[in-house]
């Protein structure tokens, strides 16, 4: 079972050698007590230290079940010294901060045992010392003689072959020691006993067998044994403490030493409250600023107009990089000349029929790529939208009744009828299937009526107050008309007026309507030609009251209190109105003959494009005879402005009609009339004529004729825009343009401006790089957190020796030593990493009341994010892990017997 052949052990301290042991041999039974007496120094120690594996022999050889230990590893060792030794010792060797039955199950767990029994195991072994009563109990709560039954608990529970007890009895009184040897005497009746010990008549009583050595040999053996069978029997398997054990063994010592714990672990969570600070408020002014740039995505969407300016090409414009070679001289910078053409926005038209279509074919792969957006196609609508006041009187909507109320030059909105937008209408955001966009019912709500749902319906919108600018309510025919010329008037007299806030109930305006007319309803034919009828007051009011009619179905506010508008406009219509209007114009007469007559225009008969000056002069000629009021006014300011020897000769006209007692001309007085256009017939000025058709006819085309009649093509709109609800998206759909733009040339390509994203993304930008400055700077006293955790768990392997010791004489490998201190590192870093997360949301609810009473923005907040919490506690664990790697390898490589006799 267990040989010893000429065993030798040398200590080598300070360049002196000593023989612990020369040249010993023995053999042992199976089962049989022997002690090993000998006087102190004389090797009995070393002897049994080297028969349990805790000391490597010299020479000689160690044979176990007939196996030589020669080329035995660590592990060997480690396995040897779990499975087939019990180690007893004389000062018992517990480890303090694991109750008794703890203490008991360690050789199980490092043996791999069955989990589900190991403490039933545990607790039957020590009811066979008699303290099945006591499991619970700290070491430190036992007597001497209670805490060696516990040791020899512990030496059993694995069910070891050799039980190895050194000096079992040294610490106990007499009648303990009795009681001590009788349990051994017990046990030696299955197991070998060995005893090292110095009394002579423990010996002789309960020794079946008595080895007594000095200096280092045998000199006497009561009971000599040969082995007979040298077959190898030895077997080895894997044994490992499971990382719950270390676990368990680190967390207990720790929770020996709170105080110390809880400093630690505070003073390692200084760097993580730093960085999880930060984080915070960086999350929270991004999300802040994300929101924001929601509503501003919504109300600024990407815009692709029929004609625009691609700013962005300026980015690219850099410095001149040509360097000077003569710093003596100034020399031109010709970056400018360089880079003309990448300002290509001059004149460009992209072409919006060709990006529709592209739309229309690639739908589904915009969808998929994209996910959620909305796309809404505008078109240049030239129609006048009219209602009437309380009072009964007609109303422009587009705000140009009012006009003459106002100062020279001050204009609040274009009017419609100059060709501009109707500034108080607009086409709401649907889906690609004609429904409201789900982002105009997210930001706004009904507080009256409903949404719209047929080609007829309106929407009114008002702010989150439910307020709408005061010169709305009479542009839109809420108000009487004549009270805002009153006000507006005053306003300019320097008047006092008292204005008062005007309030009208909902149910008032709900039913509210309007009247449409677009361009060619202002033509009649009149036999062969079309004539305008803009001028005739009562045939305008009968096109007005037959027209087409919306109504106000419903109101929305708007549900959050801040600056982003979605909708431009107070009314909104459907998809289904410009898709009616559309059809509306095709179908009128005038557009029929235009769309048939493609080289002249139907309302002057003049063709679009002059071949010769004959015929320039012949077609402007024509246009001054057929004027309407509105280009009368125009070409008489025109002469005025840039006909001078034209108006002398007209003034000099004028006296002379005077002296004759005929009514005198008047040009600068009389623009409205056609007094100097008659004039410029009568003098028959080519030369002016020319230029007139310059000026006024050249650029007039079939195109633009159609266009001022009103005439859309649904497949053509003036203005695409795509609304999206974050910039990821916006990103995607900027590269879903560019692919349509591969491979065309640059006057065919898509081009549009994204300022809002390029300003949104830089603030993000500043941000985020301020945070990671900031985040640099902290990460320094994480560093020195660290550091300290590291020096820390350098500590603790110094107060834990001697638990190194115990683990190490009962199997645990020196990987098993390593695992449990950097379980101890790991316990500090999570719980370093927990304090440091737990006081940021403490922190982050003061932060944020300060943030919010600083800015005066109710929704920004400092708020620190599960992930970001999840991995800044792993960060803890991992430096923590780091720190504890030297001082965990010191504790592996410690000495066990040096480890077992350190105090």
């Amino acid at each position: 079972m267990l040989e010893l052949k000429n065993i030798s052990k040398i200590y080598h301290t300070a360049g002196f050698s000593q023989k612990a042991l020369d040249g010993v041999s023995i053999s042992f039974r199976e089962n049989e007590f022997v002690s090993i007496l000998g006087q102190s120094g004389g090797g009995k120690t070393t002897l049994l230290n080297v028969i349990g594996g805790l000391m490597r022999y010299d020479e000689g050889d160690l044979i176990i079940d007939g196996r030589s230990t020669k080329k035995f590893t660590d592990k060997d060792w480690d396995f040897y010294r779990n499975v087939r030794i019990g180690f007893i010792f004389q000062s018992y060797n517990l480890i303090s901060h694991q109750s008794v039955l703890d203490n008991v199950k360690l050789s199980l767990t490092l043996a791999n045992k069955n989990t589900s029994d190991m403490e039933e195991k545990a607790i039957k072994a020590l009811e066979r010392v008699g303290l099945k009563d006591h499991i619970h109990k700290k070491p430190a709560e036992l007597s001497g003689g209670q805490m060696q039954r516990v040791a020899i608990a512990r030496a059993l529970v694995n069910d070891p072959q050799i039980l190895l007890a050194d000096e079992p009895t040294g610490a106990l009184d007499s009648e303990t020691s009795v009681q001590i040897m009788n349990l051994l005497k017990e046990i030696a009746k299955d197991k070998l006993v060995i005893m090292v010990t110095h009394n002579k008549d423990l010996a002789e009583e309960y020794s079946t067998r008595i080895i007594g050595i000095k200096d280092g040999k045998i000199v006497s053996d009561s009971n000599p044994y040969e082995e007979a069978d040298k077959s190898d029997n030895f077997k080895i398997s894997k044994i490992a403490l499971k990382l719950r054990t270390a676990l368990g063994l680190s967390f207990n010592n720790l929770l020996n030493k709170k105080a110390r714990t809880l400093l630690t672990a505070f003073a390692g969570s200084i760097g993580i409250i730093g960085i999880a600070l930060i984080l915070s408020i960086s999350n929270g002014a991004s999300d802040f600023i994300e929101e924001n740039q929601k509503n501003a995505l919504k109300s600024y969407p990407i815009d692709i107009e029929k004609s625009s300016v691609d700013l962005s090409s300026l980015g690219q414009m850099g410095p001149d990089k040509e360097e000077n070679p003569d710093h003596t001289k100034v020399i031109s910078n010709d970056i400018g000349l360089k880079n003309r053409s990448k300002l290509s926005g001059t004149g460009l038209e992209n072409d919006l029929e060709g990006f529709k279509s592209y739309l229309d074919r690639n739908d589904k792969k915009l969808s998929e790529e994209v996910g959620n957006h909305f796309i809404s196609y505008a078109y240049d609508g030239k129609f006048d939208i009219f209602t009437k006041d309380p009072k009964g009187e007609l109303v422009n909507t587009d705000g140009s009744d009012f006009e003459s109320a106002r100062p020279s030059g001050f204009n609040f909105f274009p009017g419609f009828g100059s060709g501009s937008q109707n500034p108080n209408f607009s086409q709401l955001i649907t889906t690609k299937d004609g429904e409201i966009s789900p982002m105009v019912k997210d930001e706004y709500e009904i507080i009256e009526g409903k949404w719209p749902e047929g080609p007829n319906d309106l929407i009114l919108f008002t702010d989150y107050n439910n307020q709408i600018l005061r010169s709305k309510f009479y542009e839109l025919g809420f108000l009487p008309k004549k009270e805002y010329e009153k006000i507006l008037a005053d306003l300019d007299d320097n008047k006092k007026v008292d204005i008062k806030k005007v309030t009208i109930n909902p149910t008032d305006l709900v039913g509210h309507e309007y009247q449409i007319l677009t361009p060619s309803d202002y033509y009649e034919i009149d036999g062969e030609n079309f004539v305008s009828i803009k001028d005739d007051k009562a045939k305008i009011d009968e096109k007005i009251s037959n027209a087409k009619t919306l109504k106000i179905v419903g109101i929305a506010r708007k549900t959050k209190d801040d600056d982003a508008r979605l909708i431009q406009t107070p009314l909104a219509y459907t998809q289904g109105f410009t898709k009616e209007m559309i059809s509306y114009v095709k179908n009128q007469d005038i557009i029929k003959n235009q769309i048939n007559n493609k080289e002249v225009n139907v309302l002057n008969k003049i063709k679009f494009r002059a071949e010769s000056d004959d015929e320039k002069v012949s077609q402007t000629k024509d246009y001054l005879k057929n004027l309407s009021q509105a280009n009368l006014l125009r070409v008489n300011t025109w002469i005025l402005q840039n006909k001078e020897d034209l108006v002398k000769k007209m003034q000099e006209e004028s006296k002379k009609l005077a002296m004759m007692g005929q009514a005198p001309l008047n040009p600068k007085e009389n623009t409205n009339n056609r007094q100097m256009v008659d004039f410029l017939l009568k003098e028959d000025d080519r030369k002016t004529f020319l230029e007139i058709y310059d000026d006024f006819l050249k650029d007039f085309s079939y195109k633009k004729n159609l266009e001022d009649l009103g005439y859309i093509s649904e497949e053509n709109p003036s203005k695409i825009s795509i609304y999206v609800d974050n910039f990821e998206n916006r990103d995607k759909v900027k590269k879903f343009i560019d692919e349509f733009n591969q491979g065309k040339k640059v006057e065919e390509q898509i081009s549009y401006t994204d300022l809002i994203g390029i300003i949104s993304k830089s603030i993000t930008d500043i941000i985020g790089a301020i945070s990671y400055i900031l985040i640099a700077f902290v990460g320094v006293s994480l560093i020195v957190s660290s550091i300290m955790i590291g020096i820390i768990t350098y500590i603790s392997v110094f107060e834990r020796t001697k638990e190194i010791g115990i683990l190490r004489a009962i199997g645990a490998s020196k990987k098993d030593i390593y695992k449990v201190f950097m379980a101890e590192t790991l316990i500090i870093g999570l719980l370093s990493g927990l304090i440091g997360v737990g006081l940021t949301y403490i922190l982050n609810i003061f932060i944020t009341k300060i943030m919010v009473n600083m800015s005066g923005f109710a929704d920004i907040r400092s708020i620190l994010p599960p992930g970001a919490a999840i991995v800044l506690v792993l960060i803890s664990v991992g430096l923590s892990l780091l720190a504890g790697l030297i001082p965990s390898r010191i504790a592996a490589k410690k000495d066990p017997v040096e480890a077992l006799s350190a105090e």
